[in-house]
């Protein structure tokens, strides 16, 4: 063997080392962001739901109305009626969607009245 021949084959193997390296990466990342995606879509769900219930809940009894649930982990809601923003105030037409958000992932439930 020459000099400098167990260079040249380091580098090769390092070159064909990382190139698996890469390729694998680029084959599982995805996979593993849908598997984040699914559990933050999970508490997306559930901050849409404590909304619509909030919201029926209002329309429904008579009494005064309950204070706006708080999401204790991050996720935010958005509550509309007949496509506008809504503070569901009560005794209004059962025509709402609600928005639930968490780390990037937004889930809705919708309501009407027929």
């Amino acid at each position: 063997m020459e000099r400098g021949s167990i260079i040249v084959f380091t580098v090769l193997m390092l070159a064909t080392i990382l190139t698996i390296t890469l390729s694998l990466t680029k084959i599982f990342i995805p996979r593993i962001r849908s598997t984040a995606e699914a559990t933050n879509s999970t508490a997306a769900v559930y901050a849409a739901d404590s909304a619509m219930e909030w919201c029926l809940y209002n329309n429904r009894e008579r009494t005064p109305a309950l204070p706006q649930p708080v999401m204790g982990n991050g996720a935010t809601y958005q509550i509309y009626n007949d496509g506008s923003l809504s503070a569901c105030p009560g005794r209004e037409t059962l025509n709402y969607r609600t928005v639930g958000t968490y780390r990037g992932v937004s889930r809705s439930f919708e309501v009407s009245e027929l």
